[in-house]
């Protein structure tokens, strides 16, 4: 929530930007949005001071700045889409920042606004140390070395800094042995010798001498569960009065110094009558709600198995045989306790559950979740392979567990992307081929009509050119008939009369011959077709006058 709410009000998009910034203010919303937001934007007010503010209340004034080279801008207001029922919007002054400047035996204490730039740091460095601004190196920066022209703003920094100076081109030989001598002992690994007394146990780690003791305070916090707020030390020298200094500069012992932590005990409260569902916080969103001890709950009643009164149904029910009845009563009882906002359980077997997940379109697999107490597995898809992907411990935090979750998610959003390109590319090569495929059936299906067709058309012609031959053997044995079948022409000597005709044909000839007198005109018509002129496609007529003799024909 504290992550949403900051990068609604930044806009940065970047998770691990985010987190970074967050980390860096100890998951301070308001710190990490002053950190952020330019000058000329708004601050946020804590709830709280908003109520006081509107009770008429007192409302602490801005800090003002520390050197008279950095002018306060004028303020603005600024809208950010944070819940208005827990934050509201003012106007702010600019963000003041403060500076603990060791060098040599002398501190100085600075208060600049995040809009001043290191070079202004160095020159009223110059005026307090008597160094000037060209031997001067200001070290102690997280990002590294600076330039001068550097604004504060840009590095991001928490409100508390610790830095120190070095002046290695001064000539004078103590100041050299003393800077060659604080370097030495911020390049020193010191070794601490914690004992955790609650459990016994001591702890042997080695940190530089440049890590601060906040740095420390905060991985004891994940070695022991015991948020940095909550812890109880011993052994730390008078002179580490300040968290952000650093172990070179905090007066342990090197190279070995022993130290011991517990938790802090917390003013007892009567205990509640009121019976409720645990409510997870992580150690960021505030430790006022990291021992149910000071609400006077004991961790049974936090978890709903206390008195009788409080007792729930058990999640899973006892002695269940059927597994999705089991899973369905389990959902209900989880929505019961915890509300509707929760992840989508799968009811069915684990082997169906992967199916579903991981085999299908690349747009829609998925990852899903194994709890197996008390591990959370997040198993992923892979291309040909399903794939283990992380491995939650049940004594991580909620921290630690959002962040795995969204380390998770972005690493399987990537391969997703790459899956759904994969399959974008292969789906398109395939489509071509279908594609290539359907016109090499399309040419083949019209080479094969037109070859079908071609042999259809040889086939007409061979048949034609047959019917043809047949006929004209047909009728050249017609007129082989009717030209053996006519009388001898007579001689012109001969007795009887005698016609003698003269016929021409449509191609410009002349067909002669003799007939007698008493022939009949079927024998005149046989001549003309035994000539190749057949009365059924010719007609015979006279010249003058002229008229149609084939109507004459006798039987």
């Amino acid at each position: 929530m504290i992550l949403a709410d900051f990068q609604a009000c930044t806009g940065i998009d970047n998770i691990a930007e985010a987190i970074t910034l967050l980390e860096l203010n100890n998951w301070d919303l308001v710190a990490a949005i002053n950190g952020v937001i330019p000058q000329e934007n708004g601050i946020l007010q804590s709830h709280s001071e908003a109520a006081d503010a509107a009770a008429g209340g007192p409302v602490p004034p801005p800090p003002s700045t520390a050197s008279s080279s950095s002018p306060p801008s004028s303020s603005t207001s600024a809208f950010c889409p944070v819940n208005a029922s827990s934050r509201h919007i003012v106007e702010r002054q600019p963000r003041m920042l403060n500076f603990r400047v060791e060098y040599r035996q002398r501190t100085v204490e600075l208060v600049l606004e995040e809009g001043s730039t290191v070079g202004e740091i160095k020159r009223i460095l110059e005026t307090e140390l008597a160094v000037p601004v060209s031997k001067m190196q200001l070290k102690g920066w997280k990002s590294g070395d600076v330039s001068d022209s550097t604004l504060l703003r840009s590095l991001h920094l928490p409100k508390n800094n610790s830095l120190y100076v070095l002046t290695p081109d001064l000539a004078s030989t103590a100041s050299t042995s003393t800077n060659s001598a604080l370097q030495d002992s911020l390049n020193q690994n010191f070794l601490l010798v914690i004992n955790h007394r609650e459990a016994q146990r001591d702890y042997n780690l080695n940190f530089p001498g440049s890590r601060t003791i906040q740095e420390v305070k905060r991985n004891i916090s994940d070695l022991t569960n015991i948020p940095v707020r909550y812890q109880q030390w011993e052994g730390w020298p008078t002179s580490a009065s300040d968290d952000s200094m650093t172990l070179a500069l905090s007066g342990i012992s090197y190279p070995c110094h022993h130290l011991s932590v517990c938790r802090r005990s917390s003013p007892a409260t009567e205990p509640t009558e009121e019976c409720s569902d645990v409510h997870m916080i992580s150690d960021s969103e505030g430790d006022d709600f990291e021992d149910a001890s000071e609400f006077g709950v004991d961790d049974s009643e936090m978890f709903g198995v206390g008195s009788s009164s409080c007792r729930k149904s058990p999640m899973m029910p006892e002695n269940s045989e059927n597994e999705a009845d089991a899973l369905l009563h389990f959902t209900a009882e989880f929505s019961s306790r915890y509300g509707e906002s929760h992840p989508m359980f799968f009811i069915g077997s684990l082997e169906a559950a992967s199916q579903e997940a991981f085999y299908g379109k690349a747009r829609d697999v998925r990852t899903f979740l194994i709890y197996q107490f008390p591990l959370l597995l997040i198993v992923m898809g892979k291309r040909t392979s399903n794939e283990v992907l992380n491995v939650i411990q049940g004594n991580t935090t909620l921290d630690e567990l959002m962040m795995r979750l969204m380390g998770a998610v972005e690493i399987f959003t990537a391969q997703q992307q790459e899956d759904i390109k994969d399959e974008d590319e292969r789906e398109a090569r395939e489509m071509v081929k279908r594609e290539q495929d359907e016109a090499y059936r399309l040419s083949l299906e019209a080479d094969r009509k037109k070859r079908e067709a071609q042999e259809k058309e040889e086939a007409e012609q061979v048949r034609l050119e047959r019917m043809r031959k047949e006929q004209e053997e047909e009728k050249e044995a017609i007129r082989l008939s009717l030209e053996q079948a006519l009388p001898p022409e007579p001689e012109e000597e001969a007795g009887e009369q005698i016609s003698k005709l003269r016929i021409r044909t449509p191609s410009g000839e002349f067909l002669e011959r003799r007939f007698l007198g008493s022939c009949k005109l079927q024998v005149l018509f046989d001549f003309v077709a035994s000539k190749g002129f057949p009365f059924e496609e010719f007609k015979l007529l006279t010249t003058f006058p002229r008229r149609n003799v084939s109507g004459k024909r006798v039987p």
